[in-house]
């Protein structure tokens, strides 16, 4: 699969409903993105699906947001994205990546430890606590957030 990465600043409705989708709350969307990096992610001219990119202190770079079309989910868009930030941290000076997702998200764990990711951190009710509405995942409600991490080298580069 060839997929085109092109950063965005603009946030067209398509990019939004993207965001919106791993991230209920735009309020919680707009305290990250505006000091982020926003990569639309596109298959043949049609966007599939966003990535952004935060850099966090300590050379640490964070997906703070992933998501990818219901109908292109589960063919290598979201892997290929994971692999490109991680290109994009070590070519920046980044020598860590971090994910904190949801503990009922359980496709987006499978990806993330898939592509070399540890669990190193559990926030308890992280979720419960900064949104205003339940979310609810596969039939439970999203209380904790789980913090993943990888160290950055050329060597886990496509791990």
């Amino acid at each position: 699969m060839f997929l085109q990465y092109e950063r965005f600043q603009t946030v067209s409705p398509a990019i939004r409903d993207l965001l919106l989708q791993a991230d209920p709350e735009w309020s919680q969307v707009m305290t990250y993105l505006p000091q982020s990096t926003g990569v639309a992610l596109s298959w043949h001219h049609e966007l599939v699906g966003v990535l952004v990119l935060t850099e966090r202190p300590q050379r640490v770079l964070e997906v703070t947001n992933l998501a990818v079309l219901p109908e292109k989910q589960r063919h290598g868009i979201g892997q290929a994205a994971i692999h490109f930030a991680q290109q994009w941290g070590s070519e920046h000076g980044q020598t860590t990546l971090r994910v904190a997702t949801g503990s009922t998200s359980l496709g987006p764990l499978y990806l993330y430890q898939k592509c070399g990711l540890r669990i190193v951190a559990v926030e308890p009710d992280y979720f419960t606590q900064r949104y205003s509405l339940p979310i609810w995942e596969n039939g439970i409600q999203l209380r904790d957030r789980l913090v993943l991490t990888q160290a950055l080298s050329p060597e886990n580069q496509g791990s």
